[in-house]
């Protein structure tokens, strides 16, 4: 069983087609960083600093920690770092780094609220008594108050505050809170801690045995679900534009591929006017002749047949981009059939008539999909179903 971590958690929940990309194909693409991530790791380092100097008995002033900052953003550059907000430049960004710094320095100074334990502390999470499940992590500071309280903080240079609902639920401290109450048994209590630094602002948290129980529950079925995933689908958001395997992606590898042509790309791409020729179609489906519509069936059917010969999910075109989604559905008997009837008598025997209210199928899919009965039972009533998969085709503008 892999060691998991909660980055490693994320890129799941995120997009699984990345994730089988990073972790399982280990593809290895050209490096890039966002100027966000450069951001926080320079800020980090400038803290690590501080704090580090500080068991050393070296109390740096804010000017030496900026001349570092500086020193450090210099040196690190590289040409790869991504500004996708064009608007701004590097010197934008460092500077609101400085900010960070300066406003937590006169926040905190001189930093004696409490002793630190440990800096960029790499911790190991136990999930389970048999430790099949675990998870490592790295906690930016733990600090011991003079009360004998832990306490884990974590910088964030995020631009947004987060809701109060996503602090509650927040799953990365309250884990590294479940292996810093393993690593000292003397521990009163941990207080989970967040330094948004954009607004100066501290936002603190507590977790229940009960809560870190649960957690514990939910990340093992996390880890359970990753392991059993066999087709990783993709997952379009916003945060394509950060991806690092955007090029090779199944959802905007067309699009790569058609920016590399000359001028007339798309008069030589199949796949873009293929599109083209789609979208003229729908914007006259109402006044669609039988031909037409025969028509766009063939064209629906050759942009399938070029999706899977490409091993893509999306084709683009000049103006505008089709996605194409496998779907399965659960087929029943039909009413009145004899296979109905035996179905709706073996429910009845089996005593979970009632449980699906006369039959209605997709309670009885969910209640199927969710094993909510013995094996024998499932068994018997899966003999009557069967499975028909069919594609989808959904037009919609570009917006790259």
């Amino acid at each position: 069983m892999s060691v998991y971590s909660h980055s490693r958690l994320s890129c799941f929940e995120q997009c699984p087609y990345k994730y089988k990309l990073k972790y399982i194909d280990k593809v290895d693409v050209e490096a890039s960083e966002s100027i966000e991530a450069y951001l926080g790791s320079r800020v980090h380092e400038t803290l690590e600093k501080l704090y580090l100097d500080l068991e050393f008995q070296k109390m740096n002033s804010l000017e030496e920690l900026l001349k570092f900052l500086h020193t450090q953003w210099k040196e690190c550059w590289h040409d790869d770092i991504i500004i996708v907000r064009s608007e701004y430049t590097s010197d934008h960004y460092l500077k609101m780094a400085e900010k960070f710094i300066r406003d937590y320095y006169e926040t905190y100074h001189p930093f004696d609220q409490g002793r630190t334990l440990g800096i960029e502390e790499r911790i190991i999470i136990d999930l389970d008594e048999s430790g099949k499940y675990k998870l490592q992590g790295y906690i930016d500071r733990v600090m011991e108050t003079q009360e004998g309280y832990y306490e884990i903080h974590d910088y964030k240079t995020n631009a947004r505050l987060p809701h109060p609902e996503h602090i509650a639920k927040d799953r990365q401290l309250a884990l590294y809170a479940i292996g810093v109450k393993k690593r000292y048994p003397d521990v009163k209590d941990v207080k989970l801690v967040w330094h948004f630094l954009a607004f100066n602002k501290e936002i603190d948290s507590y977790r229940s045995k009960e809560e870190l129980d649960a957690l514990k529950r939910q990340t093992i079925h996390l880890i359970q679900k990753i392991e059993s995933e066999t087709s990783f689908p993709t997952h379009a958001s916003m945060l394509c534009n950060w991806c690092e395997y955007k090029p090779i992606c199944k959802e905007w590898s067309h699009l790569y591929k058609i920016r590399e042509h000359p001028e007339h790309a798309f008069e030589q791409d199949s796949g873009a006017a293929l599109v083209d020729r789609y979208a003229v179609l729908k914007q006259k489906q109402k006044q669609l002749t039988l031909d037409v519509y025969a028509e766009l069936e063939r064209v629906e059917e050759a942009l399938i047949a070029y999706a899977e010969k490409a091993g893509i999910d999306v084709v683009f075109g000049s103006e505008n981009k089709i996605r194409i989604t496998t779907q399965t559905r659960v087929k029943y008997p039909e009413k009145r059939s004899s296979k109905r009837k035996a179905l709706i008598e073996d429910l009845k025997k089996s005593g979970i008539w009632d449980q699906v209210v006369q039959l209605d199928t997709t309670a009885l899919t969910r209640l199927i999909n969710e094993q909510s009965w013995d094996e024998k039972t499932l068994k018997k009533l899966k003999a009557y179903l069967s499975t028909e998969t069919s594609k989808r085709l959904y037009l919609s503008k570009r917006n790259d």
